[in-house]
């Protein structure tokens, strides 16, 4: 690495960003907090880079280390378990960046589950459970003082007694980020306290803070919200205030809307969660005035649920106080949202409906309403009562968690996080029609009752009420219990399926040392790397040139739009006529062909088939600029030209003409050689164009049913050149015509 001359080595903090690319959250106020830490008690400098805000693939990312560097420590926050898989490969990715630096990682993942980030083989060195400032602070002495950190060490919990004896937060580690803060989010998210009292069975906010509520002093708070106000103008931001409870102190609340109320600390709106039942006719006044709406997390409507979930010890009190608040906030206009939790372990038939007729009544009674309903499935969180108590739930209830470590999962993890039977009584595919059909009426009728503030910010409630409705669609419940019986299939298959499943998608992510979703705000980058996770969990994708190919090579400038998503969605293609060259095969099938191919840096490679160029593309990106790459074009001179233009930018690979099914076309010998459509046997000569422990990949079998892909390779055996076949996998493609095909023209 070649970092800037000179400068002082620094602590970067890296924020893995989040698989979303609408409405998100600016600020990183959790490595901010770290990073003015450190830069305060150590003299350290320090660096931050959000992946949600950078764009641009690894290769952009290894040049904006580069300039960062050099490095003292590199962090890297696994904040949520759906962050797991794509931290790990980033870290692995960094580890062989940086082979010498530190590498230590913190969050609530790592909080719940730390064994999950220190291992035998892991790329990190120490996990940070808690909060991070101190037991970082640790770390960076030791460092400067030329000390090391003890290998696959996992600290104590860090935290923070005094809130007040952390230095402000320093916004101006965001001065990369800055200039195009509005372009990045609408949302900027702060911190005014940590830690929440309450003992919910499904938060995993105790992995990571604990029980004891930890707020700012109440000036100190408002201090930061004015320190804000001269980094940005306020009045254009919705202020997301994160903490896991707002304002559990009744006099620091009052202390804190009253201040900012004197000051004129009015943004387009503030957000923040917190809870009705100590909320008076005061509360909500102030918060209406210093321009607040407020998400309560009741979660059901039923005071046995309400208690199981250890949400309440005075259910009926707890339930009358949102009554008591949907009548004051018609008073004093004052928006806020319902969050309620469908399933959790331990539901039946008839807490589900008393839940809804709760709301019903709640939303229904008046003729207008100032709040809505966000309505949730249960999801098993690492860290939470349930994860650490699901032998209690699976005994007791007869709940089913049917991926019991679904953030070790490539693929759908939102739905393996909620893919579970509630009750012996309720499975999944109850509560999933249960949860749409009958709250979906109810959430059209709270649209039809819903009255804003009067101010522009009524179209983000509007727009949070559209989605909400189109989540609640038919098709959404379809497609949920569609999954549900799909996974149902899969482990009635048995256990060994599921075993090598598992087994391939471990090898996978060992492989993967690059991240991924790094620029998700492009469609087509999102639909790739989707279907690279569906390979990945599927266990079909192993070799690290293979998988950066498939994420680097964009398939729509060879195949077009309407093509590449059929591609990518393992389609099958569409040929004008039996035995023409199909344009693209699906991408499973591609896949296993390259990963048997196996072609490395350096390699000669060969697309018999070459009709769009997608393939040839691939395979140069996997021999690199060393290597080369032939394509045959089975067509004229219209399809070479056509091919030429598309390949034109690669300059390793050649555009030659050739019969589809005859080796007639290659000159020299290969190291990888792919035909990509079924014949009837091998062609005549294939072990000819091979270099000794050479591949020949292709289909073989009949016309009408599935064909075997196979690897033929080359094996030099008494003097004379022979073909071992292994079998891959069993697929069925179109054939082609030619001399050594099915059809002969």
């Amino acid at each position: 690495m070649s970092a800037v001359a000179g400068r002082q080595p620094c602590v970067l903090l890296i924020s893995p960003g989040i698989i979303k690319w609408t409405d998100m959250d600016f600020g990183l106020p959790h490595l901010v907090s770290i990073g003015g830490y450190l830069a305060e008690h150590t003299g350290v400098r320090v660096e931050l880079l959000d992946l949600s805000y950078e764009g641009g693939d690894h290769a952009h990312l290894e040049r904006t280390l580069d300039k960062l560097g050099p490095f003292l420590m590199i962090g890297v926050s696994c904040y949520s378990s759906y962050d797991y898989l794509r931290v790990m490969t980033l870290a692995r990715f960094v580890r062989r960046l940086y082979p010498d630096v530190p590498l230590v990682s913190g969050g609530y993942h790592a909080s719940a589950l730390p064994d999950d980030v220190v291992f035998d083989g892991s790329p990190f060195d120490a996990v940070v459970p808690g909060e991070g400032e101190l037991p970082m602070r640790e770390m960076v002495e030791t460092l400067l003082g030329g000390g090391r950190l003890e290998p696959g060490r996992v600290y104590d919990k860090g935290v923070v007694p005094e809130l007040d004896a952390l230095p402000p937060y320093r916004w101006e580690l965001l001065a990369r980020y800055w200039p195009r803060a509005h372009e990045i989010g609408r949302k900027f998210q702060i911190y005014l306290a940590r830690g929440c009292p309450y003992r919910c069975t499904f938060c995993m906010e105790r992995a990571k803070s604990g029980y004891a509520w930890r707020g700012y002093s109440a000036g100190r708070a408002v201090d930061e919200l004015a320190r804000l106000a001269r980094f940005t103008d306020l009045s254009r931001w919705v202020i997301n205030i994160a903490d896991p409870l707002f304002g559990f102190n009744r006099a620091w609340r009052r202390e804190v809307l009253e201040g900012i109320i004197a000051r004129g600390l009015l943004p387009r709106q503030y957000w923040t969660l917190t809870r009705s039942d100590d909320l008076s006719d005061v509360d909500v006044e102030l918060l209406a005035r210093a321009n607040f709406s407020i998400g309560i997390g009741v979660e059901s409507g039923t005071p046995e649920m309400l208690q199981l979930m250890q949400k309440a010890k005075k259910p009926e009190r707890y339930l009358g106080a949102l009554e008591r608040l949907a009548e004051l906030s018609r008073k004093h206009r004052l928006n806020w949202a319902a969050n309620i939790i469908i399933g959790h372990p331990g539901e039946t038939r008839a807490s589900m409906a008393e839940t809804h007729a709760y709301f019903e009544k709640l939303f229904t009674t008046a003729s207008e309403t100032c709040g809505w309903l966000s309505i949730d499935p249960f999801r098993l969180y690492p860290g939470s009562d349930v994860h650490e108590r699901m032998g209690f739930y699976e005994q007791q209830y007869g709940t089913v968690f049917h991926h019991k470590t679904w953030w070790k999962s490539w693929y759908d993890a939102p739905f393996r996080a909620e893919h579970v039977d509630p009750s012996s009584e309720v499975d999944f595919a109850e509560r999933v029609r249960f949860m749409y059909e009958r709250y979906a009426p109810l959430v059209r009728e709270i649209v039809t009752r819903f009255r804003g503030q009067g101010r522009d910010i009524d179209r983000v409630f509007q727009r949070s009420l559209a989605e909400q409705v189109e989540l609640m669609s038919p098709a959404m419940r379809d497609r949920i219990i569609a999954l549900g019986e799909q996974a149902r299939a899969h482990s009635a298959a048995g256990s060994n399926g599921a075993a090598r499943n598992a087994k391939g998608a471990s090898v996978a992510a060992e492989a993967l040392r690059f991240p991924i979703g790094l620029h998700v705000k492009d469609e087509r980058v999102r639909r790739r790397e989707d279907a690279v996770r569906r390979l990945l969990e599927r266990g079909l994708l192993r070799s690290e040139r293979v998988i950066e190919a498939l994420l680097a090579v964009a398939p729509e400038p060879y195949l077009g739009d309407d093509d590449a998503r059929a591609m990518l969605r393992d389609g099958a293609p569409s040929v004008a006529r039996e035995g023409a060259a199909p344009p693209w095969l699906g991408i499973s099938c591609t896949a296993l062909a390259l990963e048997a191919l196996g072609v490395g840096a350096g390699d000669r490679a060969a697309d018999l088939l070459a009709t769009r160029g997608y393939v040839a593309a691939l395979l140069a990106a996997m021999v690199g600029a060393e290597g080369e790459v032939v394509a045959v074009c089975p067509g004229g001179f219209v399809e070479r030209r056509r091919l030429k233009r598309a390949l034109g930018e690669l300059s390793r690979v050649r555009v030659v003409s050739g019969e589809a099914t005859t080796t007639a076309g290659l000159e020299g010998a290969f190291d990888g050689v792919w035909l990509g459509a079924a014949l009837p046997r091998a062609p005549r000569g294939a072990a000819d164009v091979l270099h000794p422990g050479g591949r020949f990949v292709t289909l073989l079998g009949p016309r009408f049913r599935a064909q075997d892909l196979v690897c033929l390779t080359r094996n030099d055996v008494d003097g004379g050149r022979a073909l071992g076949e292994r079998l891959v996998a069993r697929v069925q493609v179109p054939v082609v015509a030619g001399p050594s095909g099915w059809l002969r023209a």
